[in-house]
């Protein structure tokens, strides 16, 4: 770390006054345990000197002993040479010395460490061990010029006890000698450990000393950091004491661009905002509250907010005030009124969103079961919005969404609460409204909605579908009233949009079958409970079997054979239809291929499969075909696609790629039909350029051709149109022999219904298309 650098809460200062104790505390343990060590060892060498004195005592005795025995006096010298000879041993090897009778006890002794003493004290031994030998010769009447002296030891002719007791006087000098170069060894310790104890004193003091100048530059340095910091800091520090503030960092000054004399004392609440003064002044006094906003003047006349911490140090004699450490949090707040608003209000419109509109949706609800008045809400849907995105771009989309919030402000009155839920989504609240004032509300919304939108330099006629709930117990919810909502504004565009539906229950219990519905078509798809039948399709001029029309059949394992006119419009609204429209298109295939490779079977034979509107503008049409086509080896030709009039005028890119799409389909071979003719709203422009190959005209004129008039001439027209595009006219849901008379005498150039023969598995088709009938159902009325 550089040496330079600051941190104020660094344990620098901690560590030299840990060390300054550290070094005390070892100072002082190492004192203390050197004078209990050299006590403990001078008293051991106390008890080493009193045995080492005691030997004399003990050669004397035993001497005296051997005499009185020698003379047949009572003596025991044996036990006297015994404590001599154990003695000497545990003054050299440490151990416990015997006691003597009338003398002393035992005493514990330790084993002698100065080799001077040691030899001394081994020299002792010897002589006592030929002091104790030459005495046992002398009790044995035997010569001790006999005895073998181990401690090199001379003695003169002369009397056995003379010579006993120049032995006792040699092992008392040795024992002396010992002795005092014990006592000697310890009064060196004594001086050592004075000399150390001294030396370690004035090296602590000196080292703490040390420590401690360490410590107060250290001290000196961090105040002068501390003041930089402060004076550096953004942060504003105020102290306030009895006569108002004391102290304001330099801070302060930068802000307000005053002095900071100018701002201590009563001066400070000169730029504090004249609704903050009061609370500033008594945070000031009491310390509280401890968290503190407020406003302060800066120098460009602006006011900046505060966020302030209150300490009370009036008791901290360093500081005794109330300090306000305070930063400036202006960006914070305005961000976060900013942050609030978003999450309110939708960026696009400036409307409520969805979560504002449900927190006063549920204020409203409770205002409303005090009042017991009246309370509804409206949920609207742009109708064909999704056309203007892409036909337009998301921009006309935006600008298009800006003018409806602006025309639906203008629809409501002040009080009512219009939100956008997202997309082309929106939402009224209206309180204090009975049925027919939301119905009034619902009515000028979309008078204001019809008046012509300019965008993209191109006129636009905007409609919506509303539904209207109203608040129908005092137990319903927000949540509640938006959900009936959605389902009266379903029910609004199942009615054919541009209106508006009141909400019942029945929609409920009808959106809850569909959704059922929904769920199992789902499970339907994984579990294979979907099946094709075939219907075939006549040539009325040889009266033979050239087409057949994949029909889908669904045989739910709870609802039984479910028609398709209920499940087909439900996998539409949900995009179901996109699978289940792709699992037609294989099977169909796959089926047509098996008929292709049987040469039993017409190999002109076309299997005519429908294709959704939603299908055709899903991307991927054009492929999803080819590799049916590839996966099963059916040759294009034999493949048609009946798609309806409406799907051929779909504006925006959508529709120009399935066009496009189909062209490429129809290229490579695959036939085109329009189907449910004359119902549509195509241009004869459009089919002119269209690549189609039939036109199926529409069974209600069909059949109505039998009974009424005009109903005939359409037929006849469209059969006519149809030569004259060029392609063939097919008529459709041909159930009675008149009705096919007809279509003969129109020209028409195929026909199906159930007079020729009911959608079948393709095993009972199969029959029909190895064994068909000699003539058709009906050709014999024929003229």
């Amino acid at each position: 770390m550089n040496r330079h650098s600051f941190q104020p809460l660094a344990s620098r200062g901690r560590h030299v006054v840990v060390a300054i104790l550290c070094t005390f505390a070892f100072s002082s343990v190492l004192t203390v345990g050197l004078s209990v060590w050299s006590t403990a060892r001078s008293k051991n060498k106390a008890a080493i000197v009193e045995v080492a004195g005691r030997q004399r005592t003990l050669a004397e005795r035993y001497v005296e002993q051997v005499v009185l025995a020698r003379e047949g006096e009572r003596a025991d010298p044996a036990t006297i040479a015994q404590d001599l000879r154990e003695s000497g041993r545990v003054l050299l090897e440490g151990g416990t010395a015997p006691p003597v009778a009338g003398d002393d006890d035992e005493i514990s002794l330790p084993a002698e460490g100065d080799r001077i003493a040691r030899a001394q004290l081994e020299q002792e031994r010897r002589l006592a061990n030929d002091l104790t030998a030459a005495g046992a010769a002398i009790l044995a009447h035997r010569p001790v010029s006999s005895v073998h002296l181990t401690a090199g030891e001379h003695l003169s002719r002369g009397d056995a006890t003379d010579k006993l007791r120049a032995l006792a006087a040699l092992e008392s000098n040795m024992a002396l000698n010992a002795t005092r170069t014990i006592a000697q060894a310890t009064d060196r310790n004594i001086q050592n450990l004075i000399v150390l104890q001294a030396a370690l004193g004035a090296g602590g003091l000196l080292l703490s000393l040390l420590l401690a100048w360490g410590l107060i530059v250290i001290t000196r340095r961090q105040t002068a950091h501390f003041r930089s910091v402060v004076d550096a800091s953004t942060d504003f520090v105020m102290v306030f004491g009895p006569g108002g503030c004391r102290y304001v960092s330099p801070s302060v000054s930068r802000l307000t661009g005053r002095e900071g004399a100018e701002v201590v004392g009563e001066a400070v609440f000169s730029v504090i905002h004249d609704e903050d003064r009061a609370a500033v002044r008594t945070a000031a006094k009491l310390a509280e509250p401890h968290e503190l906003v407020f406003r302060v003047l800066d120098a460009s006349g602006g006011w900046r907010v505060l966020e302030a911490h209150v300490s009370d140090l009036r008791e901290d004699r360093q500081v005794g005030g109330i300090v306000l450490n305070a930063r400036d949090v202006t960006e914070r707040m305005q961000l976060e009124e900013e942050l609030t608003r978003q999450a309110f209000h939708d960026t696009l419109t400036e409307l409520p969103n969805r979560a504002l509109f449900r927190d006063r949706l549920d204020h409203a609800l409770a205002r409303s079961r005090r009042s017991a008045e009246p309370l509804g809400v409206l949920l609207i849907d742009l109708d064909g919005f999704k056309q203007i995105n892409d036909s337009l771009g998301h921009d006309a989309g935006d600008q298009v969404l800006q003018e409806v919030a602006r025309r639906f402000l203008a629809a409501v009155r002040g009080a009512d609460t219009v939100a956008r839920f997202g997309g082309d989504e929106f939402a009224v609240l209206v309180e204090g409204a009975d049925e027919d004032q939301a119905i009034g509300t619902a009515g000028r919304l979309l008078e204001h909605l019809a008046a012509p939108v300019s965008v993209a330099g191109r006129e636009l006629v905007l409609s919506a579908s509303i539904g209207i709930v109203l608040r129908d117990g005092a137990t319903a919810t927000g949540e509640d009233l938006i959900r009936h909502a959605d389902i009266a504004m379903y029910a609004a565009k199942e009615n054919g949009r541009a209106t508006y539906e009141v909400f019942q229950d029945e929609m409920a219990r009808e959106l809850g079958a569909l959704l059922g519905i929904e769920h199992e078509l789902k499970l339907g798809l994984e579990r294979g409970e979907f099946k094709l039948h075939y219907q075939p399709m006549y040539e009325l001029s040889t009266e033979r079997v050239i087409g057949v029309e994949a029909l889908l059949r669904w045989q739910s394992p709870t609802r039984g054979e479910v028609p398709p006119a209920r499940f087909i419009p439900v996998a539409e609204n949900t995009g179901l239809i996109v699978e289940l429209g792709e699992f037609v298109l294989r099977e169909g295939c796959r089926q047509a291929a098996v008929w292709h490779r049987d040469e039993s079977v017409e190999h002109d034979l076309v299997t005519w499969i429908n294709v959704s509107p939603r299908q055709l503008v899903h991307a991927g049409l054009g492929d999803t075909v080819r590799g049916a086509l590839a996966e099963t080896g059916l040759p294009p030709h034999g493949l048609g696609l009946e798609i309806t009039e409406s799907a051929i005028v779909e504006p925006g890119t959508n529709g120009e790629r399935a066009r496009r799409e189909l062209e490429e389909l129809h290229e490579l071979g695959v036939r085109i039909a329009i189907d449910d003719f004359g119902t549509g709203f195509s241009s004869l422009g459009q089919l002119r350029h269209f690549p189609i190959d039939a036109i199926k005209v529409d069974k209600s004129f069909v059949q109505g051709a039998e009974s009424d008039a005009k109903d005939a001439t359409i037929t006849s027209n469209l059969i006519s149109l149809a030569h004259a595009l060029g392609v063939l006219a097919v008529a459709e849901g041909i159930e009675s022999a008149a009705q096919l008379d007809w279509m003969r005498q129109f020209g028409c150039d195929n026909a199906q219904g159930f007079l020729f023969a009911r959608p079948a598995p393709a095993g009972e088709l199969y029959k029909l298309l190895l064994d068909p009938p000699a003539t058709p159902p009906g050709s014999t009325a024929v003229a």
